[in-house]
């Protein structure tokens, strides 16, 4: 006879009260997905310069506009608080202190991945898919290319485009803004 195993998923609750209770180190990188607690990886001078470069042109271009927001959480279901590289959120005179951004308050997800990309690809991109976040890039360092995804469905992102050096790219919410890809990359 065999024994069915299952795994116990967490809820956004529950994942708050296991931190507040000292279950995560101090400066542990962990983030909640579809129920499960995931380790993240630890960020690279590579991957930490990317964002900061990505960090401080979207503060120039957008901030009374949005809100930028950098490797902070937000909560996509009762299941799922990822913490993306870089969230462009809708302002708020709170600055979301009350709650968390929602999947209606993301303008623009930001994951930039080296050793992670292929689970930022097939896990994180199409979760926020379901989720119904509008649009997520995806800044492959291994590639050196940014991938924009766009249109969600349940299924996935029905729309994939690749940029890399020498073109440019625009935000859906910010379609007056133009994204060097040169810039970005360095």
């Amino acid at each position: 006879m065999s024994v069915q195993t299952q795994r116990r998923l967490f809820t956004v609750q529950e994942y708050h009260l296991m931190n507040e209770a000292g279950v995560f180190r101090d400066n542990e990188r962990v983030e909640l997905i579809e129920g499960e607690i995931i380790q993240m990886a630890a960020i690279g001078r590579r991957h930490a310069a990317r964002v900061d470069r990505l960090a401080e042109f979207f503060y120039d271009q957008v901030r009374t506009s949005a809100i930028v927001r950098v490797q902070n959480p937000i909560c996509l279901n009762d299941n799922s608080e990822p913490q993306p590289d870089i969230a462009l959120v809708q302002r708020r005179a709170d600055f979301y202190e009350e709650s968390l951004p929602n999947s209606q308050d993301v303008l623009l997800l930001v994951e930039v991945a080296d050793s992670t990309v292929n689970y930022d690809r097939d896990v994180k991109i199409p979760h926020y898919a379901r989720s119904g976040i509008q649009e997520v890039w995806l800044w492959d360092l291994e590639a050196n290319c940014l991938e924009v995804y766009r249109d969600p469905t349940t299924n996935g992102y029905i729309s994939m485009q690749r940029f890399e050096r020498g073109q440019l790219v625009s935000p859906l919410a910010f379609p007056e803004l133009t994204v060097s890809i040169d810039l970005i990359l360095g």
